[in-house]
């Protein structure tokens, strides 16, 4: 396997992983509260797979193209595309649904860039070992 598909899996890893205890366990009841009354039951399979296989390959084109010289580069480069990534979900559904709250909003997008960062630490140690 390639180094980019070791880092691929990394990063793939990474955010399933920390965003199935964040949603499942950490803060499933925050979002149960904020959101409650616009959640759909039941949870929708497909559209999830396909934020969690497409997400990692952004995070990987836009933190790893050229190749960051240090961890803490990648790791910014990263949480910066954490941050483009939810704070445009975040903020289009603070101006267009009701339901959506600036608490929400930044509990949220803090979150993103928390993950994608280290998700982007996770393929940079990979990618650097295999090299």
């Amino acid at each position: 396997m390639t180094a980019w598909a070791l880092a691929y899996a990394a990063t793939l890893l990474v955010i399933g992983a920390l965003d199935a205890l964040w949603l499942g366990v950490l803060a499933r009841d925050f979002y149960r509260n904020e959101l409650a009354a616009v959640m759909v039951q039941p949870f929708r399979t497909v559209p999830a797979v396909l934020f969690y296989l497409g997400y990692p390959l952004g995070v990987m084109a836009l933190t790893f193209n050229p190749m960051p010289d240090s961890m803490g580069s990648a790791v910014l480069r990263a949480a910066l595309v954490g941050l483009v990534a939810y704070a445009t979900y975040d903020l289009t559904n603070l101006a267009t649904l009701q339901a959506w709250n600036w608490k929400l909003a930044l509990v949220d997008t803090a979150w993103g860039v928390f993950l994608t960062s280290c998700a982007g630490a996770a393929a940079y140690a990979v990618l650097r070992r295999m090299a």
